[in-house]
């Protein structure tokens, strides 16, 4: 049971590692599609589309490898308590609110580079600005 439960709380870090890594670097090519990340700003146009998968995708990278490395060390410390398997449910919640919370800096970084529109604020930032350096 222990290891079952070990692989279950690993599944959103290790998704979030997976999904960082390959749209931090090429976004889903359909934005009308069923997968990316969706809202409202991130599709207005393929610059915002891009520039949200860059972004979200590196900080969803780096909390992943964090949850993982603090998940796995919890699920070890925890092993032996009797209420083991309901503080795994807690955990998992816990790291599907985290990876929730994500959309909050990232919406709020495509307002601060975008208008309403979609069109960038500061023409100067090229096409390969890093989103996660400014």
């Amino acid at each position: 049971m222990f290891v079952f439960l070990l692989i279950c709380s690993l599944l959103v870090p290790l998704s979030m590692i997976v999904l960082g890594k390959q749209w931090g670097k090429k976004p889903p090519a359909d934005r009308n599609g069923v997968s990316g990340y969706r809202t409202a700003m991130s599709r207005l146009n393929q610059d915002t589309w891009t520039y949200a998968h860059k972004y979200w995708g590196k900080m969803i990278f780096l909390i992943g490898i964090v949850l993982a490395v603090t998940s796995f060390a919890f699920v070890v410390y925890i092993k032996d308590r009797s209420n083991f398997e309901t503080l795994i449910v807690y955990l998992v919640f816990t790291q599907i609110g985290i990876m929730a919370l994500t959309i909050i800096p990232t919406e709020i970084r495509l307002h601060k580079v975008f208008t309403k529109k979609g069109d960038r604020k500061n023409k100067c930032l090229g096409e390969d600005e890093k989103p996660w350096m400014n």
